[in-house]
């Protein structure tokens, strides 16, 4: 048997494993006691994370927005938001990290905007950054009332992109998806809005 039989073989008798792995749903959302104030939040299992090449693409330097659905359990009460990272990330080296701004969030979904406004305080404890995808410590970080309507728009679009109207460099380039986490959102808002 020549050795390229033999690999496409091996090939087939992968495919079933392959398949398999590509529709597995995501991972439940998980439930993180906030230990500051003794909250119960409800995450998404996987988050959503877009980038943009900063500046010239040799330079290997790579913004990043990352965005996590959450929904806490406070007393009855049961806002839902969405925690933003700005961070940057270079290949080569050093990459400048964001600066502050007012926060404003624009998410694109199939080209309806959906404009944001920062909470004056993240509510919750990222101390457990773990749980809530915090990439790293230099990450600036915003958190945002939202609710499952909008949440839903979000998970159900084909396509999706956002933009930081307010940064300094390049405000109107669009962060592009990288790692799409949409259907652990479908899954947060159908587990807790009961759809």
């Amino acid at each position: 048997m020549s050795s390229r039989v033999a690999f496409l073989r091996s090939l087939l008798l992968l495919l079933p494993a392959v398949l398999v792995a590509c529709s597995t749903p995501p991972s439940d959302p998980h439930a993180v006691l906030d230990e500051r104030s003794g909250v119960t939040l409800d995450a998404v299992s996987a988050p959503l994370l877009f980038y943009r090449i900063q500046g010239n693409p040799q330079s290997g330097a790579r913004d990043y927005v990352t965005l996590v659905a959450v929904e806490q359990d406070n007393a009855g009460k049961y806002p839902q938001l969405i925690l933003m990272y700005r961070w940057s990330f270079s290949f080569n080296g050093y990459a400048p990290q964001p600066k502050q701004n007012t926060g404003t969030l624009v998410v694109v979904a199939d080209g309806r905007e959906l404009a944001m406004e920062p909470l004056d305080r993240i509510p919750i404890d990222l101390a457990s950054s773990k749980d809530f995808f915090v990439p790293n410590d230099q990450a600036v970080k915003y958190a945002y009332l939202t609710d499952f309507e909008t949440m839903r728009t979000i998970a159900g679009s084909h396509e999706l992109f956002v933009k930081l109207p307010e940064e300094e460099q390049a405000p109107e380039t669009p962060f592009t998806l990288w790692r799409d986490g949409r259907a652990a959102l479908a899954q947060l808002v159908n587990q807790l809005n009961g759809s």
